[in-house]
Formats: structure tokens, sequence, C-alpha cells
């Protein structure tokens, strides 16, 4: 008799987290998906991923979080409409909905969700102070999110930078403060993501001198462009896990 066919792996579209002895880009970035799991609320029923792309980190969470039940938000159709193939794929479709809009409008009622996720995605978003509202206003009191993202001091020194839109960490509590949130906690895995990244990408086009894109040489260029910036202190992988504050009790 033959096995039952598992289900494919999940497509992701990130970074990663690369500690030592992970070497493979799946694995770093189910790496990083574990440490973002760990930051949110277990008995956390609805969750909201903007920016979701293709869906691979909202997949991510059902699978683990069996009860909860996640909103993907993007602008781009074609992306989400991959997002629910890649939910349909991993029979976790009946929990997955698709919505599409611009993450610094989100077409999302008040108070709606137990906890948000934001996972390299923020960077791309001109009016960040707006993305931070929306994300405050959606959440229910009490309410986590969790936003991952590239942090960079010195934006002159970014070579690629079309519709990128850096900001610093320093930046980025400022505008988590402005919004009401509680900061939780922060972290920078910066170190743990670009050199171990370019060296990935860097051996895997070697092995291929052949078959090099274009796509894949501007990736090379791209990350060691961030490497380089990550060893001088200007670059980091800033996690961020934020708070809604609690309702006040009645009559306070």
């Amino acid at each position: 008799m033959g096995s039952k066919a598992s289900a494919p792996p999940t497509v992701m579209l990130n970074f990663g987290y690369w500690p030592q002895g992970v070497d493979h880009l799946y694995e770093a970035q189910q790496s990083l998906v574990q440490r973002i799991i760990a930051s949110i609320p277990k008995d956390g029923a609805q969750g909201v991923e903007v920016g979701c792309g293709i869906g691979g980190i909202s997949i991510n969470v059902l699978k683990q979080l069996p009860h909860a039940r996640m909103t993907g938000v993007d602008i781009a159709e074609g992306q989400l409409a991959l997002a629910q193939a890649n939910a349909r794929a991993h029979g976790v479709q009946d929990r997955f909905q698709a919505q599409q809009g611009n993450s610094m409008a989100l077409p999302l009622q008040d108070n709606a969700f137990d906890f948000g996720l934001c996972i390299e995605s923020s960077f791309h978003y001109d009016n960040k102070p707006s993305f931070f509202g929306e994300i405050f206003r959606t959440l229910r009191p009490g309410g986590r999110a969790v936003v991952a993202d590239i942090t960079c001091s010195r934006v002159e020194g970014v070579r690629f930078r079309q519709g990128n839109y850096f900001e610093s960490a320093a930046t980025y509590h400022g505008l988590i403060r402005d919004a009401g949130f509680e900061l939780v906690s922060t972290e920078d895995i910066g170190p743990e993501v670009y050199g171990p990244l370019y060296q990935h990408v860097h051996e895997f086009n070697a092995g291929q001198p052949n078959n090099r894109s274009r796509i894949s040489k501007y990736w090379s260029l791209v990350l060691n462009n961030y490497r380089e910036l990550a060893q001088d202190g200007a670059m980091g992988y800033h996690i961020f896990v934020l708070k809604k504050p609690e309702a006040p009790a009645p009559g306070h």
C-alpha cells in the first residue's frame, strides 16, 4: 500500500532567521516563524497578517494553532490568489480569509483581532504612522502585534531603494509609542540574517555559474549591500512585539 501523500512545504517569502546550525533557506524561514509564533497569544482566536503575500506565515500559524483563524491582507490580488491556493494545499482554507486592501487603510473592523502580524512588509510603506494606527485600531484591547522587519539608520547607504522606505529602530520605537502601543520587547536578529543569507545565496550561485539569472545576480548584490551595512551597525532586522493596552474598567 502506498503511503499517504504529505502536504507540500509551506512556501514563504522572507529572509529567515539563521542561528548556528541552520544551513538552508526553508529551515531558516521556519526558524523565523517559530520566533514569531512564540510571541503571539496561544489562545488568540482571530489573527490578521498585514502584507501577507502568498500566505506562508499565516498558513504556518494556522497549522500550529489549530483553533485560530487568520485574515490575510495584501494589496496585490495575484498574491492573494496564491495565498488561497496555498491554504487549500495545506488544508487550512476554512480558517484563512484573503482580503484585498491597503496596509495603511485596512478594510477591517475596529477591535476585531486578538493578534496581528506584519513580517518583512512595513519597509514598503511610505506612511508608517497610518500603518501602526490601523494595526492599533483593528486589535482588541490587550491584543498583541508582531512586526518583524529591516531597519536602517543610514538609508543613504542602501544602493537599491526603489519602493523601499527604510527607517531606524529608534524611529520604529517612536511610531509604536505614538500609535498608543506598549512595547513588550524588541530584538535585533540582523547578525543571524544578513551574513548567513548572503553566504547561502553566494554559494548557491557559485554552484550554477552557467545558470545565474538576472534576479539571482540582483539579489546577490542587494544582500551583499545589506550585509555590509549590518557589519557597520547601520542595518538591523528587528522583531518588535507590541501590546494594545487593556480597556479601562467601567467608571475609570
